[in-house]
């Protein structure tokens, strides 16, 4: 299963692994410099992610959205 589908025609698969880190950073940032997840938590994420997956579109902006998973990646 697709981590990270790049569909951008402008970035690299390499931009992408790059601002995915950049994300992550600014949200753990955002959220007082910690996130914490329990095993329940992530066990539940990861069921979440069979058909549900997160959409970045990179334009002047960078939008962050979940989307229904694409069917030919389930």
């Amino acid at each position: 299963m697709a981590q990270i589908l790049n569909l951008s025609e402008h970035a690299s698969d390499e931009d992408v692994h790059f601002l995915t880190a950049l994300l992550i950073y600014h949200l753990v940032e955002r959220c007082g410099g910690q996130i914490r997840f329990s095993l329940q938590e992530i066990r539940q994420m990861r069921d979440n992610l069979a058909t549900k997956m997160v959409q970045i579109q990179l334009g002047n902006d960078v939008h962050l959205r979940i989307i229904d998973r694409l069917p030919e990646l389930q």
